[in-house]
């Protein structure tokens, strides 16, 4: 994607309608301007009618068939900027000041002056929103065809046949694999990546004029976040629309947008051409921004201890995993769906492990046979060494399987939805301590858990005085430091962190992975580390397994893995970490060549077909990859 480098970035604490990027669009004149926004919500416990400002003097102008990107941390505004163009804002909020004008063939209107019917006019149609989470956002209840349907219907007054074979060859265009199958299908029988597909072609259907994308890719695997911006930028050039992108990684702008606008606190802090302000940004808080996203090179020049296999604190051989589904008619046979197939792995004590792969690849299985939630298919094994020799999982008494649970704990992806909103963080941290009171006498003491519960709220860098309050009031980076120290909390000596910075800013990312590298170095713990994104394991890991389809793929140290990966997957997995520099654009033949093959399409000799797994062959020592002898 070429940038224009005609307009330099721009500091302060606000940036003005001129001083925006427009230079070098397609137009000389933006399709949309936004003047001087302010947005305003009641002071908390304030009873005077007195308003806080959280959008403070924002502009920015969007050219015509180009991307322009709003980027900042959560918190900074830049959603509820998008939403106010949608007049989607909460009942609580109010735009106390500013315009967005936009230029519809040379018609121009201030979208803040709209009334309700003519706002539902022009959104969905004029300006089209692709929202974060597409399971949230999509209608459990109906089909995708009728979904779409049904904004023809209300847009264009179309239905019947005609909507249908609009909707097909909209389905086609953004790229699912079978039309007629993606029609007639509920939301919850798609994964992630076609349930985004099927929400742009909800906002494509009636050829808006801007496309607003609120941080479309953060849910998705990397992999697929890079084939679904490279579908939006394909979109946006054929059809000469505008799109708005929201995010908070700079590596995503770096591959997806023309221009930037830095957000931070409510405020324009730097604007610009992308490869301006990425190339020399000039606002500190853009720096920190570039500074936190993950680099692989950077992590692989840390330092890590040696590697071997003598202390395992964990291991698992020919772990097999098989689910039973009945869909297809009360009547129909059961389907067997193998989740997982002939999966070995090991945990040295003291050491990370980090399994990686896409969403359906089989991590979360494997994490949850190893916290005994489910149990594996027989023939395999399953063993944890406290310390004093290895205990098989599989047959644990009652009284040594409450010890397991006690020495391994589990760090969830969304801290939101792991942690109970009715909870005080004090009973959140000490309810595990109540639980294992009889195993652990000095947990009877109420003084006792709750100096426990401060001491955890030290170790994750939360103040103490917090134990009062509930998991609302704190942001997604001080919920995950919770989860963390609530894990904690009985002492554990395995940790498995399920996706746990995922669904985090860039920076706050960086900040858990330095404390989950603190607390391991602090408390000797060993981390089984559960990721879709290389780029995140590459800094953690002491060794990395790759998984795809139920196997892994490809398993070597940190080191090992990164200067010689031989998988097509592997190699798809490492190219698909974006990186905030526009020098070093995603590969996308190379991403679609092994994350979006089938194993049978592989080159050989990785290639196999579904049923049969070709074997690991240790290629060197410590590597081994999955491929024809």
């Amino acid at each position: 994607m070429s940038t224009s480098a005609e307009t330099g970035a721009q500091t302060g604490q606000g940036v003005s309608p001129e001083a925006t990027p427009v230079q070098g669009s397609a137009s000389a004149d933006p399709v949309l301007s936004v003047r001087d926004l302010a947005i305003t919500f009641p002071s908390p416990g304030s009873r005077s009618g007195e308003r806080d400002k959280v959008v403070d003097g924002v502009s920015f102008a969007l050219p015509e068939a180009r991307t322009l990107a709003i980027v900042g941390e959560s918190g900074s505004g830049k959603s509820l900027t998008a939403k106010a163009l949608m007049g989607l804002l909460p009942e609580t909020a109010r735009i106390d000041q500013g315009q967005a004008i936009l230029n519809d063939g040379g018609e121009t209107r201030d979208l803040f002056q709209l009334d309700g019917r003519r706002m539902r006019a022009v959104r969905g149609d004029r300006i089209a929103m692709i929202f974060q989470e597409p399971m949230s956002s999509l209608s459990p209840f109906h089909t995708i065809g009728q979904q779409v349907e049904e904004v023809l219907e209300i847009h264009e007054g179309e239905s019947g046949k005609a909507a249908k074979a609009k909707c097909l060859e909209q389905f086609k265009r953004v790229g699912f694999p079978s039309p007629e199958r993606a029609y007639d299908a509920y939301p919850f029988e798609l994964s992630g990546g076609l349930r985004q597909r099927a929400m742009i072609a909800m906002a494509m259907i009636c050829r808006p004029k801007i496309l607003v994308a609120d941080e479309p890719t953060t849910a998705l695997d990397v992999s697929t976040q890079a084939l679904i911006l490279d579908l939006i930028d394909q979109l946006r050039e054929d059809s000469q629309m505008s799109v708005l992108l929201i995010t908070h990684d700079l590596g995503v702008v770096a591959n997806a947008a023309h221009y930037v606008t830095v957000m931070s606190k409510g405020r324009v802090v730097e604007a610009g051409a992308t490869a301006d302000v990425l190339s020399d940004p000039q606002h500190l808080y853009t720096k920190r921004l570039i500074a936190a996203a993950p680099h692989i090179e950077a992590s692989l020049s840390l330092e890590k201890s040696g590697f071997a296999y003598e202390d395992l604190i964990f291991e698992a051989k020919d772990l097999r995993k098989t689910y039973v589904s009945r869909k297809g008619g009360f009547w129909a046979p059961p389907q067997q769906i193998p989740a997982l197939r002939g999966v070995d792995m090991r945990i040295p004590r003291g050491k990370t492990v980090a399994l990686v792969g896409e969403s359906g690849s089989g991590k979360s299985t494997v994490a949850k046979i190893a916290m005994r939630q489910e149990a594996p298919d027989p023939g395999g094994s399953l063993s944890y060494n406290p310390g004093d020799g290895p205990q098989d999982l599989a047959n644990l008494t009652s009284e040594q399987l409450s010890s397991f649970r006690r020495q391994v704990q589990i760090v969830f992806q969304d801290p939101y939805a792991s942690l109970s909103p009715r909870m005080t963080v004090q009973d959140i941290l000490t309810e595990p301590m109540l639980i294992h009171q009889e195993e652990i006498p000095e947990f009877k003491s109420r003084s006792a858990r709750i100096d426990r519960a401060r001491a955890l709220m030290r170790k994750v860098s939360l103040p103490d005085e917090m134990l009062g309050r509930f998991p609302h009031a704190f942001s997604g980076g001080q919920r995950q430091r919770i989860s963390i120290a609530r894990a904690l909390a009985l002492e554990p000596k395995l940790l498995i962190c399920d996706e746990p910075t995922s669904a985090l800013d860039v920076s706050v990312q960086a900040q858990v992975l330095d404390l989950l590298e603190d607390l391991r170095s602090e408390l000797g713990l060993s981390y089984l580390f559960i990721s879709h994104d290389l780029a995140v394991v590459a800094r953690l890991a002491d060794e990395i397994a790759v998984m795809c389809r139920g196997v892994i793929v490809e398993q070597a140290t940190t080191e090992k893995l990164f200067a010689a990966p031989e998988h097509p997957y592997t190699q798809a997995l490492i190219a698909a970490a974006p990186e905030p520099d526009i020098d070093k654009p995603l590969d996308l033949a190379k991403i679609a060549a092994g994350a979006g093959a089938e194993p049978e399409r592989w080159p050989e000799p990785f290639a196999y077909p579904r049923e049969t797994p070709a074997p690991m062959t240790e290629i060197a020592p410590g590597h081994r990859v999955r491929k024809a002898a």
